[in-house]
């Protein structure tokens, strides 16, 4: 068997500096890897073995001291969502209370006015109101507008009236509801004098804070078993005229005099900046998942040795071509995610202060990034940890091996918080907004779409002989071309008869989809090329370019229809490109191990017995068989005796 060690000692890589690309810097990477390892020696914060053999009442009791304890190691900072990475990375499963954090003190912070924010938010954070999230209804999910609670204005007596008029108005899947929340941040649509002024959001008490009894008028609950986030209390809430003061409402952008008059001021999206907040916790964050699937995969890969080479001697399964094929793109994937959500995350932090000063000029190319990013990464990690399951064989399919529960619990991000496909389109619609501006005002253009400035040099560039350096220029001209031929097909539709509406929604959904998907991963491989600059270590910037390549060309390899189509590329050149994506295959290979475990990952945290640091997977697989499987102290001879005496009718 292929020692782990041996395998890193071949490494040319500087680890820590690649782990402060990862963690935004080599001090906040030793800080996370410390508390990985701190976790280790803290017996609350264990998933038990044993956890996927018990039910989900006992999952979730479980998981009290768990939390409470990651709190503890994080100073009660849950108001700071960099604190989250930590338990995030190390807990097997959502947190109680995570979804209120990650949202609700947030949106409270953006949309709260300083009153409201004294009024709540200590108390919020201190979890003595525990507020969820509740938007989503039963009837509506990514369509917001269309949602169906009201909240009514009385003049008379200065209260909102909550109602749920209808099932379908029904709250229905927002997280810590079920059981934990005594508050909810409600979103209704709040209608003044019989007038509809949109969705907005209201501080709603839902439970008695001693008795933790719903309130009268308040029907809530668990709304049952998912597939994934089994120990999250997602829950149900339906209102019976339920009336809270006016003061209640979010009031930064919007308020209500006595009177009734409404008054407005900001971009409209700024409603949804508790959203934004939990799509950047899902670009930064939830992404590192994926170093844990692939963190296993490797190790396992290096150590599990299947038939014999030309010499009689067991390969590695790493050294089968096809194995490379399964993982490493993933990896070189997973820095081009990671990396380019520190850059997303880091426009997001921008984009907040400047709204704060009354600025709102960034606020559509951030709403529309974070909608494609969100879409694109959380697809990411739930593909990358179902093919490196597929990649360990019999083992991956095991609890044991940690893999499948990385692909029940990070499936839901794929729909929470605005579906993908909902997502990619929101983002096709600025990029075809764009093509429109750079005709007329390219100066108008944000810096990270700046290619629209550059639309006629981009779609003129040819590429007859391909090097890696032409990279860039291909994967430019692939989104280029994607977004001009559906703005031209739109024009068609609507030349035939078609209204624009329609001829979106019934016609253009795939093309819309494949040019926002397009730019994305342009957008990652911009960022992951622009953060090599910042390596000293040459070595080590030599490893990350060709890990840069490798996304590169797997992306062109994955769709080069465009290029071919519009003759940018030959057969001949995409010949070129498969050829260099197998030489890449090989440099990454000897580098892979140490790349993943730039990540700074403690086997704790991985729950796994087939990817440990120490390269033993049979020794702890067979261990945890035996002595962690509680299936295996329960006496079943009654059950299998009865079973013997069963006898088929005939």
């Amino acid at each position: 068997m292929t020692s782990l060690e041996q395998v890193r000692q071949l490494s040319t890589i500087n680890q820590i500096q690649i782990a402060g690309l990862i963690f935004g810097s080599e001090q906040r990477a030793k800080e996370v890897k410390q508390f990985l390892v701190d976790c280790e020696k803290i017996p609350e914060v264990q998933t038990n073995a044993d956890f996927y053999n018990w039910s989900r009442k006992k999952q979730f009791l479980s998981k009290d001291k768990q939390g409470f304890s990651f709190m503890k190691m994080i100073n009660n900072q849950v108001d700071d969502m960099e604190q989250y990475t930590g338990p995030m990375i190390y807990s097997a499963t959502t947190n109680h209370y995570g979804v209120y954090l990650a949202m609700v003190v947030p949106a409270l912070k953006i949309l709260g006015t300083q009153e409201q924010i004294n009024a709540w938010l200590d108390d919020l954070i201190q979890i003595r109101k525990a507020a969820c999230y509740a938007q989503t209804e039963l009837g509506h999910g990514s369509d917001i507008q269309s949602l169906q609670t009201t909240a009514t204005y009385d003049k008379q007596t200065q209260e909102f009236v909550i109602n749920t008029p209808t099932i379908q108005a029904a709250k229905f899947w927002p997280g810590d509801l079920g059981i934990l929340a005594n508050w909810a941040l409600v979103f209704a649509q709040l209608i003044v004098d019989g007038t509809n002024y949109g969705v907005q959001s209201f501080m709603v008490q839902i439970r008695d804070e001693q008795t933790h009894k719903p309130l009268k008028g308040i029907e809530v609950g668990d709304i049952g078993p998912k597939m994934g986030y089994q120990v999250k209390d997602n829950g149900f809430l339906k209102f019976d005229n339920v009336r809270i003061p006016k003061f209640n409402m979010l009031a930064k952008y919007i308020s209500i005099s006595p009177q009734g008059k409404v008054m407005k001021e900001g971009d409209p999206k700024i409603s949804y900046a508790s959203m934004m907040m939990m799509r950047k916790l899902l670009n930064t964050v939830y992404p590192k998942a994926a170093a844990i699937s692939l963190t296993i995969a490797l190790r396992y890969s290096y150590t599990r040795q299947q038939f014999t080479n030309d010499k009689g001697v067991e390969n590695s399964v790493i050294e089968y071509q096809t194995q490379q094929h399964k993982l490493l793109p993933l990896l070189a994937n997973l820095f081009a995610v990671v990396l380019s959500g520190n850059v997303t995350s880091k426009f997001v932090d921008l984009n907040f202060t400047e709204v704060q000063k009354g600025n709102f000029s960034h606020m559509n190319a951030c709403h529309s990034l974070l909608c494609g990013t969100k879409a694109n990464y959380t697809h990411f990690v739930v593909n990358c940890a179902e093919w490196c399951r597929l990649s360990c064989g019999g083992h991956g399919y095991a609890h044991y091996s940690g893999l499948p529960s990385i692909y029940q619990e990070h499936s839901p991000n794929v729909t929470l918080e605005g579906e993908n496909q909902i997502m990619f389109l929101q983002l096709a619609r600025c990029l075809l907004k764009l093509l429109k501006t750079s005709q007329k005002n390219p100066e108008k253009i944000p810096e990270q779409f700046s290619l629209f400035k550059r639309i006629n040099e981009i779609l003129s560039f040819k590429c007859d002989q391909f090097q890696t350096s032409n990279i860039l220029s291909l994967l430019e001209s692939s989104v280029i071309h994607l977004i001009t031929q559906t703005g031209m097909k739109m024009m068609q539709e609507i030349q035939g008869g078609l209204n624009p509406k329609a001829a979106w929604d019934y016609k253009l959904g795939t093309s819309l989809w494949e040019s926002a998907n397009y730019f994305i991963e342009y957008y990652k491989f911009v960022c992951f090329q622009n953060t090599i600059l910042q390596v000293t270590h040459k070595q080590t910037q030599v490893v990350l370019t060709n890990l840069l390549n490798l996304f590169g060309v797997t992306i062109l390899l994955q769709n080069p229809l465009a290029l071919l189509e519009n003759d940018v590329i030959t057969q001949q050149t995409m010949k070129q490109i498969r050829d260099e994506y197998e030489n890449l295959l090989n440099l990454i290979k000897p580098e892979a191990l140490s790349l993943v475990e730039s990540f700074c990952l403690a086997d704790g945290g991985l729950r796994t017995t087939i990817g440990r640091a120490d390269g033993k997977p049979y020794e702890y697989t067979y261990d945890w068989a035996v002595n962690e499987n509680s299936l295996n102290k329960i006496d079943f001879s009654n059950t299998v005796n009865q079973l013997k005496n069963c006898r088929p009718k005939l």
